[in-house]
């Protein structure tokens, strides 16, 4: 009875209430401003700045410029997802605008040092999981971290279609959550769209972060039917 009992009291605590998060990589990069102020009226409140050096991944985006102007400009909540092979440089910078940097378990660093780095500076500190990893790899640093994100695609590119198998992760990272008297969130981050967005939904992670279906058309309108989705999952309808 007693571990009945604790086992509900951790299910409250750990109710979800999902946030929906813009990957601003499928964004108009020459109207970024415009794009950015349509999501903020649409009431997003989560920016995802991908930032990917060309090495870890083969392609190149944002990098500190960018995001201190987003923030300086906007106000809005920012994870900086640090697609890098170094993701230990430039800590004090990133943490200037950053709400939360993830950085990836695959990453050729000490993920320990790295993690106690960003929570020096006052930023949750996130760790990201390629499709191809087994979420028991990071179990043993689940009481250090904040965040873990979930890849659903492999990282370096938009528009790639979800992986469905990835969304596994979720319910185990959950069941580690409740089962360990953890409190870390958790996001899901590729391939989220209109066609499996209640799928994702009903896995109940933290975050919901997607690119090309918010930006790709009418952003008012893409924001409103994910955001329906969430919320028709979180009602139960």
């Amino acid at each position: 009875m007693i571990i009945s009992i604790r086992q509900a009291f951790m299910s409250l605590i750990h109710m979800t209430i999902m946030e929906l998060s813009a990957s601003i990589i499928s964004a108009d990069q020459l109207n970024l401003e415009r794009d950015l102020r349509e999501t903020q009226v649409a009431n997003v409140n989560w920016l995802h700045l991908d930032v990917m050096d060309g090495h870890f991944v083969p392609n190149l985006t944002f990098g500190i410029p960018l995001g201190q102007a987003i923030w300086k400009k906007m106000g809005m909540n920012i994870e900086s997802h640090l697609m890098v092979d170094n993701p230990d440089r430039y800590l004090d910078r990133y943490s200037s605008f950053s709400k939360i940097i993830t950085f990836h378990y695959e990453a050729p660093v000490q993920t320990s040092r790295v993690m106690k780095d960003i929570k020096g500076y006052g930023v949750k500190a996130g760790i990201a999981i390629n499709p191809g990893t087994d979420p028991s790899k990071i179990e043993r640093m689940l009481a250090e971290v904040d965040y873990v994100l979930v890849m659903t695609v492999e990282p370096g590119f938009s528009g790639q279609s979800l992986i469905e198998s990835a969304l596994e992760k979720i319910k185990i990272l959950r069941d580690y959550r409740e089962k360990q008297d953890l409190h870390y969130e958790i996001g899901v981050d590729g391939g989220v769209n209109r066609n499996n967005i209640t799928k994702v939904a009903s896995l109940r992670p933290d975050y919901i972060i997607s690119a090309s279906a918010i930006y790709n058309g009418n952003i008012k309108e893409n924001i409103n039917f994910l955001k329906g989705a969430i919320r028709a999952v979180s009602n139960g309808q």
